[in-house]
């Protein structure tokens, strides 16, 4: 076999410097191979086929760059996250020593280290398409993470009961107790976010998102386009995205109580914003901090939050709970199934699902229960 030599090259991924060579049956054979090797390197930005010397985190650091301009930003940071959860593992080592017994090794650690079984998950969908992309690449033949075995949802009774349907949404009498809650010990723009959650069912995103121009007060309307990407929480760099997704652009009924809420709200921020000036943030936001700028999710996480301490019952309080709170009273009011997902923007809801289901036969149970007692007193 003949052998072909490039001149020492920069690795563009590692920066370090090395030969590139190829062999051949003859001189010609060998000289096309090197070029087809460099012409790689140049397209990929990194060493492909048996030479390749590229380690994991190099490679993930290429996927993702690659990556990131098919997909939105808040997409992007969980991806960066998860490959940072999988990656301190097997940074440093390269990616053609990978093997699938090491690769289900890591699986198992991220167990012991007390991981959550979604964070593996997730993890592992990010490192099953990085070894794709080296397989694209010709860095390696077959993907290690190709038959991993995920960790089993291993549950405490208490664990089990805690992930009733029930704990997932609140009851009549525990909404209202939350309400009056937020009426009494309620901080600005509390009340307004809180009864929009619970009575549209809209997610958290999505009510930061909205603009004044969202809401229309004579069709009782709020329309729903877009939702809001906060880095970190941190005030000035906020970005609207378009919603999750296509399903998720829709128009939702108010109630006229919620209306003369939002009334009331826009004419107090109007009041703030002239107060404000040329301090204000004017980009026309309907809940804003003092100075005019879009609330960020996690700062109403942390708003509600606040009201667990006030409250008679144990259950967990989220942004989402309003949600399914929403599902809840929609089945109860008699709406079917699809018309629930409508509203709610869903392209598919498993929770949303169970919901339902749970509470129709509830309804159910009490149509046979009223039945029963009427038979009795007839027979």
């Amino acid at each position: 076999m003949i052998e072909a030599l490039s001149d020492t090259l920069k690795d563009p991924v590692s920066g370090k410097r090395r030969q590139v060579s190829a062999r051949g049956k003859s001189k010609k054979e060998a000289k096309e191979k090197l070029e087809k090797k460099l012409k790689e390197i140049e397209e990929f930005g990194l060493l492909t086929g048996s030479t390749s010397k590229i380690s994991f985190a190099e490679l993930a650091s290429n996927w993702l760059d690659s990556n990131k301009k098919n997909i939105k930003i808040s997409a992007h940071r969980s991806q960066v996250y998860h490959v940072k959860r999988f990656g301190k593992y097997i940074a440093n080592i390269e990616v053609q020593k990978i093997t699938r017994a090491m690769y289900q090794r890591v699986i198992d650690q991220m167990q012991k280290d007390g991981y959550s079984r979604n964070t593996i998950v997730n993890a592992h969908a990010c490192a099953k398409k990085i070894f794709l992309y080296a397989i694209i690449n010709n860095i390696i033949k077959e993907s290690p993470a190709d038959f991993a075995v995920m960790p089993k949802q291993l549950m405490t009774v208490e664990e089990i009961e805690q992930n009733e349907v029930e704990s997932k949404y609140l009851e009549h009498n525990e909404l209202k107790e939350f309400l009056k809650s937020v009426e009494d010990q309620g901080l600005m723009n509390d009340l307004e976010i809180f009864y929009i959650l619970a009575f549209t069912g809209m997610r958290i995103g999505e009510v930061c998102a909205l603009k004044e121009s969202d809401i229309n007060i004579f069709s009782k309307e709020i329309s729903i386009t877009k939702t809001i990407y906060n880095v970190d929480g941190k005030m000035n760099e906020y970005e609207l995205l378009t919603p999750k997704t296509k399903k998720s652009i829709r128009t939702v009924s108010i109630d006229q109580k919620i209306v003369d809420i939002l009334i009331k709200h826009m004419k107090r921020q109007k009041e703030r914003k002239i107060a404000m000036r040329d301090e204000w943030h004017d980009a026309k936001f309907l809940f804003t901090r003092d100075n005019g700028y879009p609330l960020s999710p996690r700062f109403v996480h942390y708003r509600l939050k606040r009201y667990e301490k006030w409250l008679t019952f144990s259950k967990k309080l989220n942004p989402h709970i309003f949600r399914h709170t929403h599902t809840s009273m929609l089945a109860e009011a008699g709406a079917d199934l699809p018309a629930i997902m409508k509203r709610l923007g869903h392209a598919d809801g498993k929770i949303t699902t169970q919901i339902y289901t749970h509470v129709t036969k509830k309804m159910q149970s009490k149509v046979d229960d009223g039945l029963t007692k009427i038979i009795d007193k007839m027979i």
